[in-house]
């Protein structure tokens, strides 16, 4: 287990973390590109890095770090390892705006759309920018693998990690599958929808990474409390992003705020605004839900309802309760105190945060 030293603050933490994990992915998409001589394919690497390196919180490779050092003194070698997280991230994201047909990420053009840029004048410009989008996602998955496979630590250590790389992906998977009925109409209940927060959310965003970097740190001990942990902040998290997707700025959260809704997203906030409201103004959600290309009035009607109902009261409540249960089980971890109470401290940055 990791020896407990000064008191660790949060955000030089994060900002040092930050600033390791970038140096690697540097390096690693470096390598990338020397070792291809095709033009074309060294300049869509470069895309790739572009996209990866450039955007981002990190908190998912930040994550991977906590994991290792709740166990094990921390070792350079595991912001190495840590990369495979982020480029899976790439890979999720890539893939996602397409399907959404999402045109922002983080305030920039998503990369299909800086890929389409290559294909101006031609007829099918869009399709072919997509198309590259897609062979690029792919790229990145494949070097999620990669990554995690070129780092130092024993063969035994390493073939666990990419066995918890593989149910990361696999997972979330499951749950981007599920997201994608849910916008061509199939409804969800309560249960669904947190079995699809779980799934495609809690997974790669913080039991996965955990639980990965446990792994790397040599750890066989009972992981059901950073389990647990990891489920319900990850379940909080998303309920306070779709909150920001309704709620939020457009030039804070870096995309359209009506594209959860223009989606046809079925959301906690929708869900319960539909179940507590009257079947005039339920009727009117899911008519929205189905049709997309809301309009401003529209927008703002579905707001007012949301708030009237008392369900953006249900989810503030839920995800209190969540976050509380979530600090509880960490307590419980036989780890490092510091990594702790950073975990802690996490909690409530991902619920309070404006992106």
């Amino acid at each position: 287990m990791a020896q407990d030293s000064a008191k660790m603050n949060p955000d030089e933490f994060i900002s040092e973390a930050r600033k390791n994990i970038n140096i690697e992915l540097s390096r690693f998409f470096e390598r990338r590109i020397r070792e291809i001589s095709d033009s074309s394919i060294k300049k869509l690497i470069g895309q790739i890095a572009d996209y990866t390196v450039q955007g981002g919180k990190r908190i998912r490779p930040i994550l991977v770090v906590c994991g290792h050092n709740l166990f094990k003194e921390p070792d350079p070698e595991v912001y190495k390892a840590s990369i495979s997280i982020e480029l899976t991230q790439s890979f999720f994201l890539i893939h996602d705006d397409i399907m959404d047909q999402s045109d922002l990420r983080r305030g920039k053009p998503s990369l299909h759309k800086v890929l389409e840029k290559d294909f101006v004048g031609m007829r099918e410009a869009r399709r072919m920018g997509e198309n590259i989008a897609i062979v690029a996602g792919d790229l990145a998955m494949t070097y999620a693998y990669e990554a995690l496979s070129e780092t130092n630590f024993n063969d035994k250590i390493k073939n666990k990690a990419m066995k918890e790389l593989i149910s990361i992906t696999k997972i979330t998977g499951y749950g981007e599958g599920i997201d994608m009925l849910t916008t061509a109409g199939v409804k969800l209940k309560m249960n669904d929808l947190i079995r699809l927060h779980l799934w495609k959310t809690a997974k790669y965003t913080l039991e996965g990474p955990l639980l990965l970097g446990a792994t790397l740190a040599g750890y066989d001990g009972p992981t059901a409390a950073i389990s647990a942990y990891g489920c319900l902040t990850g379940l909080a998290f998303q309920l306070h992003d779709d909150i920001i997707g309704l709620f939020g700025k457009e030039e804070e959260i870096g995309k359209p705020v009506k594209s959860d809704v223009n989606e046809g997203k079925q959301t906690l906030l929708m869900i319960k605004a539909m179940e507590y409201s009257s079947r005039e103004e339920s009727q009117f959600i899911e008519d929205i839900l189905k049709r997309g290309n809301v309009s401003d009035a529209e927008f703002e009607k579905i707001k007012k309802i949301v708030e009237k109902s008392g369900s953006y009261d249900y989810s503030r409540r839920l995800i209190e309760k969540f976050i509380l249960s979530g600090k509880q089980y960490v307590k419980t971890i036989n780890g490092d105190n510091n990594t702790k109470d950073f975990l802690l401290w996490l909690s409530e940055y991902l619920v309070t945060r404006k992106n």
